[in-house]
């Protein structure tokens, strides 16, 4: 019989609706329910596409014998991660403070508070490799609540006391780490800031480096995406220099580091396993430190971000002349990439999916082979490799079972053969959930990618989910937006800051890529209530509203400087913001706003160097904005012409911004004669740059002799 799950809108919380476990979502009722019964709620927490949640739910949960025993002595609380990040942050945070380490399924014991008291990850259904078993564990909490509830409960509360100073202490850390740590260079005069914040990084980075495998760190490897795109601006050659940005503060020796940093890591993740080169796109990560065993889940997020990083890359690059074989493959990853997002993430409704399962059935020709990577494996590889050997064909063990994984770049001949062997097999799950954050970032790689790789048919993907986002996860009376949906399903739970900040920077980058203003409006008109929900006098939050249980736990709803899988908030708002270039937003000076919310970056940097891609960028942009260029009196075959006349510039480091579309408040400076508020006679284009405009220009041939 389907508990109280069968109404989820969460593929992941349906997969549980036919457990004899009698789940409850995160909700008042269930912590009620706890209350009355006086029993602790156990809550798990794991996403759709998780191997090891599936592994403990075939284990544990379908298990009757469990799922009487978790019914009678806890009220089992069930979590989608994806959905509810909220709930899923307070508590990952208290796992990693009783445990010293954290991950999914996450599995925490709660008082009916919703206190938490115990927690682990992945507990197996027999005690094995040191870990109890989950019946084990459970008995030993059931005893401790009804034997030593006054330890229970006092052990509650030091750690809520722990979460809830986690914010100070995180600034007091990054306070200790700022501006004064920073060496001073040598010399008669000090570089500006942002120059020395990004040598300070690239150094950082070198002592973090895998010099071996390439990527950071000496264990599993995860895609350091935030990292490459900060990387990207630091390499990229400035179009031109101008004195007193941070263009001109970055040094040749930091912009080669940076080059040789970035394409050394693409290539480990683009000639590795992590890139599926047989159907496009990328893994998760990689289990093992030299990129050669994949943990075979697709996250939309890490593919959006990839894809923008490999198209800046190209441009890069390209416009260098010096590496063409490097540039052609980064290309073909990211069209790959995009084949195999149209071809198996697009919604019904056009927006993208959230994931694909790294698990499904074992293919006909592969009987024996574990579920975990069954479909994108092959333990026998064809005929027709390259004497390079662009495939590996020996298999490879995992902690789950054998399975062949494909590296290197496939003679196509070999890529289809596969193909279609591939074909004949179960496909994974997908989990086909819209969050709004995730397409955000989706809608801005495609925009982006679009025009630096000369594919504009991609803008028709990247519009169709912004249009779909903006019509059914935004309240129009309000302007909040809902963090997912699920077929015509909305889920009511509101967005998180990074569902705001993605998607207006999607709405953007759509914007420069298409020069349709309506996608200019309604980026300006989201970032006025991100900022009026989001940013406080003493806080930048994650959540605009806390649940009151999550109160109780110890969350303060602060928004972290560290990136994690993608850059940190608080820096996509800054960069966000940057980039949209208007004076004020929500009644505050945008750039007073936008060095509020960077302020953190230069302890960051030195505390936590691969979690600082986010915040390096954001800074480096806070201090190079996009040249802007304000137009006016101009037609639509004007538009169009300045448009082309600035090229690929216009997603990277220029905004063309149509003021009959966008009123733009520029003061009157020495240097014009007018200013955009008073347009002249005529087709009119002026640059801008942090309130100062230089002498309009009346043709778009001029621009150029503008831009230098």
């Amino acid at each position: 019989m389907p508990n109280r799950l069968a109404g989820a809108t969460s593929p992941y919380l349906l997969q549980h609706a036919e457990n004899p476990v009698d789940w409850w979502q995160f909700s008042p009722e269930a912590f009620a329910e706890a209350q009355t019964r006086d029993v602790p709620v156990l809550l798990s927490v794991g996403y759709a596409a998780c191997h090891w949640c599936h592994v403990m739910a075939h284990e544990s949960f379908e298990d009757p014998e469990t799922g009487d025993y978790v019914n009678a002595h806890f009220v089992p609380v069930k979590v989608d991660r994806e959905q509810r990040p909220d709930v899923d942050s307070v508590y990952m945070a208290a796992t990693q403070l009783l445990t010293g380490q954290g991950g999914w399924p996450m599995t925490v014991f709660l008082t009916p508070e919703g206190r938490a008291f115990h927690a682990g990850t992945y507990y197996p259904p027999r005690p094995a490799h040191g870990r109890p078993s989950f019946m084990q564990v459970m008995v030993a909490v059931t005893e401790a609540w009804t034997v030593r509830r006054d330890e229970v409960e006092r052990s509650a509360e030091q750690l809520t006391e722990a979460l809830e100073r986690h914010p100070e202490l995180v600034d007091r850390m990054l306070a200790d780490a700022g501006p004064s740590a920073v060496a001073e260079p040598a010399g008669d005069g000090a570089r500006e800031p942002s120059g020395e914040l990004a040598g300070e990084w690239l150094n950082g980075l070198e002592l973090a480096r895998d010099a071996a495998h390439e990527g950071f760190g000496g264990g599993a490897k995860f895609p350091p995406s935030p990292v490459l795109e900060a990387l990207t601006t630091i390499a990229r050659s400035p179009f031109q220099a101008h004195e007193g940005t941070a263009s001109s503060w970055l040094i040749p020796e930091q912009r080669r580091a940076a080059r040789e940093l970035l394409s050394r890591t693409l290539d480990a993740i683009v000639l590795g396993a992590l890139q599926d080169h047989v159907g496009g796109g990328f893994f998760r990560y990689s289990v093992t430190p030299d990129w050669s065993l994949p943990h075979y889940e697709k996250m939309l997020y890490d593919n959006a971000q990839l894809l923008r990083v490999l198209a800046r890359t190209v441009v890069i690059l390209e416009r260098e002349g010096t590496d063409p074989n490097r540039a052609a493959r980064y290309r073909h990853a990211a069209t790959a990439l995009v084949h195999w997002l149209h071809r198996e993430m697009v919604t019904p409704q056009g927006a993208f999916a959230a994931s694909l399962d790294a698990d499904s059935d074992p293919s006909p020709d592969e009987p024996h082979a574990e579920r975990e990577g069954a479909y994108y494996t092959f333990s026998r590889v064809d005929e027709g490799l390259s004497s390079s050997g662009g495939v590996r064909p020996e298999p490879v063990t995992a902690a789950w079972g054998e399975g062949g994984r494909v590296t290197g770049i496939l003679d196509e001949s070999l890529r289809a053969a596969l193909w279609q062997r591939r074909l004949e097999r179960t496909a994974p799950h997908r989990d086909d959930k819209v969050v709004t954050a995730w397409n955000g970032m989706m809608i801005a790689g495609l925009a982006d990618a679009a025009v630096l790789l000369d594919a504009p048919e991609w803008l028709d993907l990247a519009g169709a989910a912004a249009e779909f986002l903006w019509e059914h996860h935004r309240d129009a009376a309000t302007g909040r937006l809902a963090r997912t949906s699920r077929g015509d399903a909305v889920d009511p739970h509101e967005g998180q800051l990074e569902d705001y900040a993605w998607l207006g920077a999607g709405q953007l980058a759509l914007y420069r890529a298409t020069g349709d203003g309506v996608w200019y409006e309604r980026s300006r008109a989201l970032a006025e209530v991100t900022v009026e929900r989001f940013v406080r006098d003493d806080a930048v939050l994650e959540s605009a509203r806390l649940d009151p249980t999550l109160v109780t736990a110890g969350a303060t709803g602060r928004a972290e400087p560290f990136d994690d899988v993608a850059p940190s908030t608080p820096a996509v708002l800054a960069r966000w913001l940057t980039d949209l270039s208007q004076p004020r937003t929500a009644g505050m000076a945008t750039r007073d706003l936008v060095e509020r919310l960077t302020a953190q970056a230069t302890g960051v940097v030195l505390k936590a160097p691969t979690a600082a891609g986010g915040m390096v960028s954001a800074v480096l942009e806070r201090e190079d904005p996009p040249a802007l260029l304000v137009v006016s009196a101009a037609d639509p075959a004007q538009v169009r012409e300045l448009r082309d006349a600035v090229r690929a510039r216009r997603v990277v480091d220029v905004l063309v911004l149509d003021a009959a579309v966008a009123p733009y408040g520029v003061p009157m400076t020495p240097e014009a004669t007018e200013a955009p508020e008073h347009p002249g006679t005529g087709f009119t284009v002026w640059l801008c740059r942090d309130g100062r405009c230089e002498l309009p220009v009346h043709s778009p041939q001029e621009v150029g002799r503008l831009l230098g």
